[in-house]
């Protein structure tokens, strides 16, 4: 067999292992990891879909869980050695039980089902991963290995976000519930209930209390917890008994620096040196929940996480983990030729698929999907999806409609509901390709000849997804309309690439070839930003007391509002690949002032001077305008820049992107 070959992602820097120093960058990234190769990190730690985080450390190794909802298999398994890169090695479970909604039986689905809110632990040789769904109820899986595979075990009653406890005297508890937190014990053998729930805490936050997080630390019992929702606080409850009284303790409220979403429903893992670090989620919008990890510092007994010197202020940019190893930049997802007799660990279906239906062995190096009837891709078995990777990602895959059928749809999809597809369809002998928002044809082509077709599905920083096709992987044509990617709680999931093959006519459908999918995302260090690109002054690593508004609510276009006196912000890495002589901005100016560019702090040396002052006329509005500014000396190289706000009456201004120019 002959090898398909990619044009993988590269790195494209250069940088000395030892010393962690970036000594060039040329290129603009549309994908970004957490690692920046200098000794810190940005968060978040992966721009993707992992929510409600749970992470245990054993010895130099790290295991983090993830809710999965409705994709099988269930609640990836990912490791790391330095909580910032991580893989994925495996998952809970390899199909969801008890449900026939879950097989698509009678025309039914389970969408916001599934496994919510996994715990991980690991006690005397044994890794348990317990987790609940809202029908089926609360579940305990063992396994010897990280990895597994896990055995399963069904108690039939709900322990709502569980997290497990192994207490010092062997026995075992279960912190649950929303509103009302209860403590459950199992057996020793955690198998069964031992002891009925106990209530330790009753909410009078008005929303939500949920997420539990439950730990044992110098005798304190903590359950950490969250509430409010998308914009959520994250709160630690503690007590020196198991079963109460707990005081409560406001951890966060901060939205890091993205607009009115909170840091909130995680817990802390301890490192080997003692160092404690404290994780949750954010909501990302069209991209799902990502994880964050912020330093602790215990004060009193708590653990009060960002910044050392203000608590309450989430850190985007901070240094590593102390660990003895660390891992390799990486990301848990990417492309698949589908060469191996297994489908690689980023991908997981729509609901449990039909095993019957689909394949990698009928055609070696093809993924084979039988078309089984569906009225729509929201019934359809067998699509298999994977997670996006923020902030803009394309998805390309190449297809073989050969013995596709009349009536049968196949192509890329952007799954979730809302959801469009781009598809070959089939009408007798008829090919076309359409594009579908939502269950709505939006546009279709003229008819097509041919079996091999590439079909795309870009992902882009606007959250809006834009889907072309190519029969020859060079030019492509934009079909249909741009896709608004939403976020909802009817999946509870962020948005995914897909991969379908259903048939919507009479009789019995045919099937589909999928050859390869790439995800391209040329990759780099998350802080690390070429300079001739508009960044978002909303991308900083540091700050000092701006805020943040969004131009349309639950949209990822925000800036900085209403900036005062003496504020700033700093970006630790803007790359010049060549000499640059000015800088653009665009902004929206209020009373005015002035923006002064520093080297590395505000007292470094003065690189520019931009002074944005209103016209005359000026009239206070919600516009923007572009204005240009030369610099004092040309700059290039890797250069840490800060940004200091100066005028009179407040606000000065509100600011969207800059850029440097090139002449």
């Amino acid at each position: 067999m002959i090898r398909k070959a990619y044009i993988l992602p590269l790195l494209i820097f250069i940088f000395n292992m030892s010393t962690w120093e970036i000594v060039a960058q040329t290129s603009r990234y549309e994908g970004r990891f957490a690692d920046n190769l200098d000794g810190t990190f940005t968060n978040p730690v992966i721009l993707a879909d992992y929510p409600d985080p749970d992470i245990i450390r054993v010895g130099h190794d790290f295991y983090m869980v993830s809710s999965s909802f409705t994709t099988v298999p269930g609640i990836p398994i990912l490791h790391s050695q330095d909580l910032i890169n991580w893989k994925t090695i495996g998952y809970a479970y390899d199909r969801l039980p008890q449900n026939p909604g879950y097989d698509m039986q009678e025309n039914k689905v389970m969408y916001r089902g599934g496994s919510w809110a996994p715990c991980i632990r690991y006690h005397k040789g044994m890794y348990y991963i317990c987790f609940c769904t809202p029908s089926e109820g609360f579940f305990v899986c063992r396994s010897n290995k990280p990895e597994g595979p896990y055995e399963m075990t069904s108690f039939g009653t709900e322990l709502y976000d569980p997290s497990m406890l192994f207490d010092d005297d062997g026995r075992i508890y279960i912190a649950h519930g929303a509103n009302t937190i209860y403590i459950t014990e199992l057996t020793e053998d955690a198998r069964s209930i031992k002891k009925a729930p106990q209530v330790v805490y009753s909410s009078s936050f008005g929303t939500p209390y949920e997420g539990s997080h439950i730990y044992k630390r110098k005798g304190w019992y903590y359950i950490c917890n969250t509430t409010r929702g998308y914009n959520g606080i994250q709160v630690c409850m503690r007590s020196k008994n198991i079963y109460g009284p707990y005081e409560t303790k406001l951890l966060s409220g901060d939205d890091m620096n993205y607009s009115g979403c909170g840091l909130h429903q995680g817990g802390f893992v301890e490192l080997e040196n003692g160092e404690t670090w404290f994780f949750t989620f954010q909501d990302r919008d069209y991209i799902g929940r990502v994880p964050v990890l912020q330093p602790v510092t215990w004060k009193d007994e708590w653990p009060l996480f960002g910044d050392p010197q203000n608590y309450m202020k989430a850190q985007v940019t901070c240094r590593k983990p102390s660990v003895k190893h660390h891992s390799k930049p990486s990301l848990p997802l990417g492309s698949d030729n589908f060469e191996k007799s297994t489908l690689g660990l980023q991908w997981q279906w729509n609901h449990n698929p039909d095993n019957t239906l689909w394949s990698l062995k009928e055609n070696p190096g093809h993924l084979r999907i039988y078309a089984s009837t569906s009225k729509d891709i929201l019934h359809a078995r067998n699509t298999l999806t994977t997670k996006i990777l923020g902030n803009a990602s394309i998805g390309t895959i190449k297809i073989n409609t050969r013995h596709m059928k009349s009536g049968d749809v196949a192509g890329i999809t952007m799954f979730n509901i809302p959801y469009a597809w781009l598809g070959i369809v089939k009408e007798d002998s008829i090919q076309r390709i359409a594009m579908c928002n939502n269950g709505t044809i939006i546009d279709t082509s003229e008819p097509i000849n041919g079996n091999i077709f590439y079909l795309r599905a870009q992902v882009t920083e606007d959250g809006e997804t834009i889907f072309s096709h190519s029969t020859d992987n060079e030019k492509y044509t934009v079909l249909g309309e741009p896709f608004i990617m939403q976020f909802t709680v009817k999946t509870f999931l962020g948005n995914r690439y897909g991969l379908f093959c259903f048939h919507s006519g009479n009789g019995k459908g045919g099937y589909c070839d999928f050859d390869e999918f790439i995800l391209n995302s040329e990759y780099g260090p998350a802080n690390h930003h070429p300079a001739e690109k508009e960044i978002s002054f909303c991308a900083y690593d540091d700050q000092r007391a701006p805020d943040k508004s969004r131009k349309t609510e639950k949209r990822p276009h925000q800036y900085l509002f209403r900036l005062r006196n003496n504020q700033f912000v700093t970006f630790n890495h803007i790359c010049f690949n060549r000499p640059s002589q000015s800088v653009t901005l665009k902004a929206n100016i209020q009373t005015g002032g002035i923006i002064e560019i520093r080297e590395k702090t505000p007292q470094g040396k003065l690189i520019a001077e931009c002074r944005l002052q209103p016209s005359q006329n000026h009239i206070l509005s919600d516009s923007y305008q572009t204005y240009s500014f030369p610099l004092f000396e040309s700059i290039t190289g890797d250069k840490s820049l800060c940004f200091i706000f100066k005028g009179g009456n407040e606000p000065l201004f509100h600011l969207d992107w800059f850029r440097f120019n090139y002449e």
